[in-house]
C-alpha cells in the first residue's frame, strides 16, 4: 500500500556541524547534505558566518547557544584535538549522537569516559576513519585469513611536506601530540581491525625541525609492536617530511603475504607469486561519502555502536600508552641528570 510505504520511510537525520569552517569541515559539508539536513553550524572563525549563509543554515559562535536554539539528531565534529572531549561530553549530556574526526579521544581515561557517557545516553560516538570504507582496505581485511597465520607486518605512512607543521597542529596545547596522534591514529585503527589484541609497543620519536622538538611534537615516529598471544610482531613508520608521499602495508603469513596501498591490494603465495590483485581507482570522496552515509544510517544501531567503541578504545589505549611511556622516560632522564 502507498500509505504503508510512506510510513516506513526513515526521515533524514538533522545534523549540526561543529567546526565546519576549517578545511575538513568544509570538505564534509556537501557530503553530509547528501544524507542529512544540516540545521545549524558552530564555529567561532571569522569566515564561519558567511560560509553558513552560503550554505543556508544558521551560524552560532558557541555550542551552548546552538544546543539551546537548534533541534538536531547528531553533530558532525571537526575541531582541534584539545576540543574533542569537552565538545563530545556536552553533546552526549544533551542526548545527541556524535560523528567526529579522529582521534576518538586523546587519553584512555577520556575514551572510557566517553564510552560510559554514550552508553548511559544510549547514543553513538562514531569516528571518521576513511580506510574502513576504502574498498582496497576492505578487501585486505576480508582476505587476511588467506595468508595463514600472520607473523610480521610493516606499515609506512609518510607525507612530503617541505615546511614545518603549521596551524593548530603546531600548538602543543591544541594538537596534544605529533604525527602519532594525528596521522598514526589511522594506521593504529587499521591494525586494530586486523589484529584486535592490545600490542606491546617500543617507540622512537624523531624531530625534523627544532621548533617541533621544543614543543615535543614529533615529526616522525617509529614503532615496534608485538602481540604476545599470537607471536605476531611488526613495525610502523610515520612522518610528515619524507622525500615522497606514500602509504604501504605488508603482512607476512605462514601461507603467503598481503600488500596494501590506497589503490591496490595484492595477495601473494609463499615465494611471492601473485595470487589475486584488487584495484580501486575511485576518488577519495567516494570512500568519504560511503563512510558518512553509513554512520548516519547506523546512529541507533547498538550492535554496530558497541563494536566501534571497543575498537576505538584499543586505538586510544595504544597511542596513549606510547605517549605516557615517553613522558616517563623523559622524567626518569631528568631525574638522573639532576
Amino acid at each position: 500500500m502507498p500509505g504503508e510505504r510512506l510510513k516506513n520511510v526513515r526521515p533524514r537525520p538533522r545534523v549540526l556541524m561543529v567546526g565546519f569552517a576549517g578545511h575538513q569541515g568544509k570538505e564534509y559539508l556537501p557530503i553530509v547534505r547528501e544524507s542529512a539536513d544540516i540545521v545549524g553550524g558552530v564555529d567561532p572563525a571569522p569566515a564561519a558566518s558567511s560560509l553558513a549563509d552560503e550554505w543556508g543554515f544558521p551560524h552560532y559562535d558557541a555550542l551552548g547557544e546552538a544546543l539551546e536554539k537548534v533541534d538536531f539528531d547528531a553533530a558532525v565534529v571537526t575541531v582541534p584535538h584539545s576540543e574533542h572531549f569537552p565538545v563530545c561530553t556536552k553533546l552526549l549530556a544533551h542526548g545527541r549522537h556524535v560523528i567526529k574526526e579522529k582521534p576518538f579521544a586523546v587519553t584512555e581515561q577520556e575514551a572510557r569516559q566517553l564510552i560510559h557517557l554514550a552508553q548511559r545516553a544510549d547514543r553513538s560516538v562514531f569516528t571518521l576513519l576513511q580506510r574502513n570504507f576504502n574498498p582496497v582496505f576492505q578487501f585486505a581485511r576480508d582476505n587476511l585469513a588467506r595468508i595463514g597465520e600472520p607473523y610480521w607486518f610493516s606499515y609506512d605512512y609518510h607525507f612530503n611536506l617541505a615546511h614545518p607543521t603549521t596551524g593548530w597542529r603546531a600548538s602543543t596545547e591544541r594538537a596534544m601530540g605529533g604525527v602519532l596522534l594525528d596521522m598514526g591514529y589511522h594506521l593504529i585503527d587499521v591494525l586494530s581491525g586486523m589484529f584486535p589484541e592490545h600490542p606491546r609497543v617500543h617507540s622512537a620519536f624523531v624531530h625534523h625541525y627544532q621548533e617541533m622538538r621544543d614543543r615535543r611534537l614529533e615529526d616522525l615516529v617509529s614503532l615496534m609492536c608485538s602481540y604476545p598471544s599470537t607471536g605476531l610482531a611488526g613495525s610502523l613508520r610515520i612522518s610528515r617530511h619524507n622525500y615522497e608521499k606514500t602509504e604501504h602495508l605488508c603482512v607476512l603469513g605462514t601461507q603467503g603475504a598481503l600488500n596494501v596501498a590506497p589503490g591496490v591490494a595484492v595477495l601473494h603465495s609463499v615465494g611471492g607469486l601473485p595470487l589475486e590483485r584488487y584495484t580501486w581507482d575511485g576518488p577519495k570522496i567516494d570512500a568519504v561519502r560511503s563512510m558518512i552515509a553509513h554512520h548516519l544510517g547506523h546512529l541507533d544501531d547498538r550492535y554496530y555502536r558497541q563494536g566501534h567503541l571497543q575498537r576505538q578504545l584499543v586505538a586510544v589505549r595504544t597511542i596513549d600508552g606510547i605517549y605516557r611511556d615517553r613522558l616517563r622516560e623523559r622524567n626518569e632522564l631528568a631525574d638522573r641528570c639532576a
